[in-house]
């Protein structure tokens, strides 16, 4: 699972070995893609050694996130995989009045989804950090009031 920002792309792997993949893409808003066919996609990385090593970091950076992803998902409770996807959305979301703004908030089952767990154990952890006053859920976003708190219970010895 991940999200694709604006410029990105996706099905890469597929335009490389020509094997369709299984996974699905969803647009949360407005979105205009572009498509090329397999072998138009293997013309430029052969004829453009720019767009080739672009591709090259593209997919490092691919391979880096999914390894985090798999030692998060072997060695950290559900609490803590969530805090960490939370903090990782922190690092592309909006400052406001001195608060990380995620907008849209992310849906339990979403966020469920991203983590490789179940919707009710995302919802019992996000009303815990709500309780304790870390999160908040105002309107269509979802503020942190506490990232260094958020981090602290991530690195706390359980």
């Amino acid at each position: 699972y991940r999200d694709v920002e604006p410029g990105d792309i996706f099905g890469e792997l597929g335009g490389i070995d020509g094997i369709a993949r299984s996974a699905s893409v969803v647009a949360l808003e407005a979105t205009r893609a572009a498509r090329l066919s397999g072998t138009a996609f293997r013309d430029i990385v052969m004829t453009h050694p720019t767009f080739a090593w672009m591709l090259l970091e593209h997919l490092s950076a691919q391979l880096r996130r999914m390894t985090e992803r798999v030692f998060e998902y072997s060695t950290l409770v559900v609490r803590k995989r969530l805090i960490v996807e939370l903090l990782h959305r922190a690092e592309k979301a909006a400052l406001v009045d001195g608060e990380v703004s995620i907008s849209p908030a992310p849906t339990h089952s979403e966020l469920a989804a991203t983590m490789s767990t179940h919707r009710e154990a995302v919802s019992r952890e996000m009303s815990d950090l709500a309780k304790r006053g870390l999160i908040e859920k105002r309107g269509s976003r979802l503020l942190l009031h506490d990232v260094s708190a958020l981090r602290a219970l991530v690195d706390k010895k359980e």
